[in-house]
Protein backbone atom coordinates (compact mmCIF):
# COMPACT_ATOMS: atom_id res chain seq x y z
CA UNK A 1 0.00 0.00 0.00
CA UNK A 2 1.50 3.38 -0.75
CA UNK A 3 2.49 5.93 2.29
CA UNK A 4 -0.58 8.31 1.55
CA UNK A 5 -3.39 5.77 1.35
CA UNK A 6 -2.05 4.52 5.43
CA UNK A 7 -3.83 6.61 8.01
CA UNK A 8 -1.68 7.90 10.62
CA UNK A 9 -1.88 8.40 14.26
CA UNK A 10 0.53 10.79 15.99
CA UNK A 11 2.29 10.74 18.88
CA UNK A 12 5.17 11.11 21.18
CA UNK A 13 7.79 8.42 21.41
CA UNK A 14 6.48 7.27 25.17
CA UNK A 15 3.71 6.98 23.88
CA UNK A 16 4.79 4.63 20.68
CA UNK A 17 6.21 2.25 22.94
CA UNK A 18 3.48 2.16 25.26
CA UNK A 19 1.37 1.45 21.87
CA UNK A 20 3.26 -1.34 21.07
CA UNK A 21 3.68 -3.22 24.61
CA UNK A 22 0.44 -2.87 25.78
CA UNK A 23 -0.99 -3.84 22.13
CA UNK A 24 -3.93 -1.06 22.27
CA UNK A 25 -4.80 2.82 22.18
CA UNK A 26 -6.34 4.83 24.01
CA UNK A 27 -9.96 6.44 22.59
CA UNK A 28 -10.40 9.83 24.31
CA UNK A 29 -14.19 10.73 25.45
CA UNK A 30 -14.96 13.85 22.23
CA UNK A 31 -15.72 16.52 25.09
CA UNK A 32 -12.11 16.77 25.64
CA UNK A 33 -10.16 16.81 22.93
CA UNK A 34 -8.39 19.75 20.82
CA UNK A 35 -11.17 20.90 19.33
CA UNK A 36 -13.33 22.27 21.71
CA UNK A 37 -16.38 22.78 19.23
CA UNK A 38 -16.56 19.08 18.38
CA UNK A 39 -20.39 18.13 20.14
CA UNK A 40 -21.38 21.98 20.17
CA UNK A 41 -20.91 22.15 16.22
CA UNK A 42 -23.68 19.17 15.74
CA UNK A 43 -26.24 20.72 18.48
CA UNK A 44 -26.03 24.12 16.52
CA UNK A 45 -26.75 22.68 13.00
CA UNK A 46 -29.48 20.54 14.72
CA UNK A 47 -31.38 23.47 16.73
CA UNK A 48 -30.65 25.60 13.31
CA UNK A 49 -32.35 23.17 10.98
CA UNK A 50 -35.23 22.72 13.58
CA UNK A 51 -36.09 26.22 13.72
CA UNK A 52 -35.25 26.13 9.72
CA UNK A 53 -38.29 24.00 9.56
CA UNK A 54 -40.36 25.61 12.49
CA UNK A 55 -40.55 28.45 10.14
CA UNK A 56 -42.41 26.54 7.10
CA UNK A 57 -43.93 23.44 9.46
CA UNK A 58 -47.73 22.66 8.65
CA UNK A 59 -49.64 21.66 11.73
CA UNK A 60 -49.60 18.29 11.57
CA UNK A 61 -45.73 18.19 12.17
CA UNK A 62 -45.22 21.44 14.23
CA UNK A 63 -45.74 19.52 17.73
CA UNK A 64 -43.42 17.05 16.45
CA UNK A 65 -40.08 19.53 15.77
CA UNK A 66 -41.31 21.69 18.73
CA UNK A 67 -40.70 18.30 20.85
CA UNK A 68 -37.30 18.08 19.28
CA UNK A 69 -36.30 21.77 19.00
CA UNK A 70 -36.39 21.18 23.18
CA UNK A 71 -34.14 18.21 23.15
CA UNK A 72 -32.00 20.02 21.05
CA UNK A 73 -31.71 23.02 23.74
CA UNK A 74 -30.95 20.66 26.45
CA UNK A 75 -30.11 17.42 24.81
CA UNK A 76 -29.13 13.63 26.77
CA UNK A 77 -25.74 13.28 27.76
CA UNK A 78 -24.00 10.59 25.52
CA UNK A 79 -20.58 9.11 26.28
CA UNK A 80 -18.57 8.80 22.84
CA UNK A 81 -15.24 7.99 22.43
CA UNK A 82 -12.77 8.36 19.66
CA UNK A 83 -9.43 7.65 18.05
CA UNK A 84 -7.93 10.11 15.57
CA UNK A 85 -6.12 9.46 12.14
CA UNK A 86 -4.64 11.67 9.68
CA UNK A 87 -4.12 10.48 6.03
CA UNK A 88 -2.02 13.07 5.09
CA UNK A 89 0.93 11.21 4.14
CA UNK A 90 2.44 10.98 8.23
CA UNK A 91 4.90 14.01 7.78
CA UNK A 92 3.09 17.73 8.29
CA UNK A 93 4.41 20.02 10.13
CA UNK A 94 1.61 20.98 11.76
CA UNK A 95 0.70 18.18 13.24
CA UNK A 96 4.25 17.64 14.56
CA UNK A 97 4.05 20.85 16.64
CA UNK A 98 0.40 19.51 17.82
CA UNK A 99 1.10 15.93 19.07
CA UNK A 100 4.33 15.38 18.44
CA UNK A 101 5.99 16.87 21.25
CA UNK A 102 9.92 17.18 21.16
CA UNK A 103 10.40 14.10 19.17
CA UNK A 104 7.59 11.82 18.15
CA UNK A 105 6.08 9.70 15.59
CA UNK A 106 3.46 8.82 13.22
CA UNK A 107 2.44 5.38 13.12
CA UNK A 108 1.21 4.47 9.81
CA UNK A 109 -1.97 1.52 9.94
CA UNK A 110 -3.64 -0.24 7.16
CA UNK A 111 -7.30 0.86 6.89
CA UNK A 112 -8.59 -2.60 6.68
CA UNK A 113 -7.10 -3.65 9.28
CA UNK A 114 -8.15 -0.91 11.73
CA UNK A 115 -12.37 -1.80 10.73
CA UNK A 116 -10.85 -5.30 11.88
CA UNK A 117 -10.52 -4.48 15.28
CA UNK A 118 -13.61 -2.11 15.08
CA UNK A 119 -15.48 -5.46 14.29
CA UNK A 120 -13.53 -7.74 16.96
CA UNK A 121 -14.03 -4.33 19.59
CA UNK A 122 -17.52 -5.60 20.23
CA UNK A 123 -16.38 -9.47 21.32
CA UNK A 124 -14.75 -9.63 24.79
CA UNK A 125 -14.58 -13.01 26.04
CA UNK A 126 -14.36 -13.41 29.87
CA UNK A 127 -14.70 -16.64 31.86
CA UNK A 128 -15.98 -18.15 28.45
CA UNK A 129 -18.68 -16.18 27.81
CA UNK A 130 -19.06 -13.72 24.64
CA UNK A 131 -19.80 -9.98 26.62
CA UNK A 132 -20.94 -6.93 24.45
CA UNK A 133 -17.68 -4.29 25.15
CA UNK A 134 -19.12 -1.34 23.09
CA UNK A 135 -19.82 -0.39 18.82
CA UNK A 136 -16.90 1.03 16.92
CA UNK A 137 -16.91 2.38 13.54
CA UNK A 138 -13.58 3.46 10.98
CA UNK A 139 -14.82 6.63 8.95
CA UNK A 140 -13.37 9.84 7.67
CA UNK A 141 -14.11 13.19 9.02
CA UNK A 142 -16.32 15.73 7.21
CA UNK A 143 -15.07 19.26 7.42
CA UNK A 144 -18.06 21.82 7.45
CA UNK A 145 -18.61 25.78 7.85
CA UNK A 146 -19.66 27.01 11.36
CA UNK A 147 -23.23 27.21 9.90
CA UNK A 148 -23.62 23.59 8.32
CA UNK A 149 -24.17 22.18 5.18
CA UNK A 150 -26.74 20.31 2.56
CA UNK A 151 -25.46 17.22 4.15
CA UNK A 152 -25.77 18.04 8.29
CA UNK A 153 -29.20 19.29 7.16
CA UNK A 154 -30.21 15.48 5.68
CA UNK A 155 -28.61 13.85 8.61
CA UNK A 156 -30.58 15.84 10.72
CA UNK A 157 -33.74 15.50 8.76
CA UNK A 158 -33.38 11.84 8.77
CA UNK A 159 -33.25 11.78 12.12
CA UNK A 160 -36.40 13.50 12.64
CA UNK A 161 -38.36 12.09 10.17
CA UNK A 162 -37.49 8.78 10.96
CA UNK A 163 -36.90 8.68 14.81
CA UNK A 164 -37.61 5.39 15.25
CA UNK A 165 -35.23 2.96 17.04
CA UNK A 166 -33.17 0.54 14.88
CA UNK A 167 -32.38 -3.06 15.98
CA UNK A 168 -29.16 -1.72 17.83
CA UNK A 169 -31.04 0.78 19.53
CA UNK A 170 -33.97 -1.06 20.25
CA UNK A 171 -33.61 -0.18 23.97
CA UNK A 172 -33.43 3.38 23.72
CA UNK A 173 -36.62 5.71 23.85
CA UNK A 174 -37.36 8.19 20.50
CA UNK A 175 -35.68 10.82 22.84
CA UNK A 176 -32.74 8.67 23.67
CA UNK A 177 -31.95 8.42 19.77
CA UNK A 178 -32.64 11.18 18.47
CA UNK A 179 -29.60 12.47 21.14
CA UNK A 180 -27.59 9.09 20.39
CA UNK A 181 -27.69 10.00 16.60
CA UNK A 182 -26.89 13.65 16.84
CA UNK A 183 -23.59 12.82 18.93
CA UNK A 184 -22.55 9.75 16.70
CA UNK A 185 -22.80 12.41 13.60
CA UNK A 186 -20.47 14.85 15.91
CA UNK A 187 -18.04 12.53 15.55
CA UNK A 188 -17.95 12.01 11.83
CA UNK A 189 -17.85 16.56 11.38
CA UNK A 190 -15.45 18.45 12.48
CA UNK A 191 -15.08 22.60 11.75
CA UNK A 192 -13.66 23.61 8.78
CA UNK A 193 -10.59 25.21 10.58
CA UNK A 194 -8.87 22.01 11.17
CA UNK A 195 -9.23 20.95 7.33
CA UNK A 196 -5.30 20.15 6.93
CA UNK A 197 -5.40 17.54 9.26
CA UNK A 198 -7.42 15.62 6.67
CA UNK A 199 -8.75 12.89 9.96
CA UNK A 200 -10.17 9.94 10.03
CA UNK A 201 -11.80 8.38 12.86
CA UNK A 202 -12.89 5.50 14.91
CA UNK A 203 -16.02 6.23 16.86
CA UNK A 204 -16.37 4.05 20.37
CA UNK A 205 -20.05 4.20 21.79
CA UNK A 206 -22.54 2.34 24.13
CA UNK A 207 -19.32 1.27 26.30
CA UNK A 208 -20.33 -0.16 29.54
CA UNK A 209 -18.67 2.19 32.67
CA UNK A 210 -16.35 -0.77 34.01
CA UNK A 211 -14.60 -0.61 30.86
CA UNK A 212 -14.18 3.58 30.72
CA UNK A 213 -10.66 4.48 32.16
CA UNK A 214 -9.26 8.05 33.44
CA UNK A 215 -6.22 9.30 32.87
CA UNK A 216 -4.63 13.35 33.93
CA UNK A 217 -3.57 15.08 31.30
CA UNK A 218 -1.81 18.45 31.45
CA UNK A 219 -4.93 20.74 33.42
CA UNK A 220 -7.68 17.71 33.23
CA UNK A 221 -8.72 14.14 33.94
CA UNK A 222 -9.82 11.97 30.32
CA UNK A 223 -11.94 9.87 30.06
CA UNK A 224 -10.66 6.69 27.75
CA UNK A 225 -11.29 3.56 26.34
CA UNK A 226 -8.75 1.15 25.73
CA UNK A 227 -9.00 -0.09 22.05
CA UNK A 228 -7.55 -3.62 21.68
CA UNK A 229 -5.16 -3.59 18.54
CA UNK A 230 -4.17 -7.53 19.32
CA UNK A 231 -1.21 -9.68 19.33
CA UNK A 232 1.11 -8.39 17.02
CA UNK A 233 0.95 -5.20 17.13
CA UNK A 234 4.02 -3.90 16.00
CA UNK A 235 3.66 -6.62 12.91
CA UNK A 236 3.05 -5.63 9.64
CA UNK A 237 0.24 -5.63 7.92
CA UNK A 238 -1.16 -3.73 11.10
CA UNK A 239 1.34 -0.98 11.17
CA UNK A 240 3.14 -0.22 7.67
CA UNK A 241 5.46 2.87 8.40
CA UNK A 242 6.65 4.71 11.19
CA UNK A 243 7.66 7.92 10.69
CA UNK A 244 10.36 9.78 12.96
CA UNK A 245 9.65 13.62 13.77
CA UNK A 246 12.24 16.54 13.93
CA UNK A 247 14.56 15.30 16.51
CA UNK A 248 18.51 15.82 17.44
CA UNK A 249 18.57 11.60 17.79
CA UNK A 250 16.70 11.18 14.43
CA UNK A 251 19.26 8.54 13.06
CA UNK A 252 19.25 6.79 16.17
CA UNK A 253 15.46 6.49 16.87
CA UNK A 254 15.11 4.94 13.18
CA UNK A 255 17.74 2.45 14.09
CA UNK A 256 16.17 1.77 17.53
CA UNK A 257 12.53 1.45 16.54
CA UNK A 258 13.78 -0.52 13.50
CA UNK A 259 14.87 -3.32 16.20
CA UNK A 260 11.55 -3.47 17.71
CA UNK A 261 9.10 -3.54 14.92
CA UNK A 262 8.99 -5.99 11.92
CA UNK A 263 11.69 -6.20 9.68
CA UNK A 264 8.32 -5.23 6.72
CA UNK A 265 7.22 -1.87 8.53
CA UNK A 266 9.29 0.78 6.69
CA UNK A 267 11.03 3.13 9.50
CA UNK A 268 12.21 6.56 8.06
CA UNK A 269 13.19 10.30 9.12
CA UNK A 270 10.88 13.20 8.73
CA UNK A 271 11.88 15.57 6.07
CA UNK A 272 10.74 18.90 7.75
CA UNK A 273 13.52 21.27 8.52
CA UNK A 274 11.59 22.07 12.36
CA UNK A 275 13.40 22.36 15.19
CA UNK A 276 11.94 22.06 18.60
CA UNK A 277 14.85 21.21 21.22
Amino acid sequence: MKPNDLLYHYTTLESFLSILNNGELWASHIRYLNDTSEQRLAWKHARARIKNRLEMAGVDIRDRLLKFQKLANSPINFDLFVLCFSKDGGDTLSQWRGYGGSTGVSIGFEPDELKSRCSSFIKTIKNDQLLHSGWAFLNPVRYIEPDGDDQSNQVIDTIIDNPNPHEVESRFSVDEVFCRRICISSANSKHIAFSEEKEWRIAIFDVPENLIHFSPRKSMIVPYVPFDLGKGTAEWPLIQRVVVGPSPHQAETIDAIKMRVDNRVIVEGSSIPFRSW
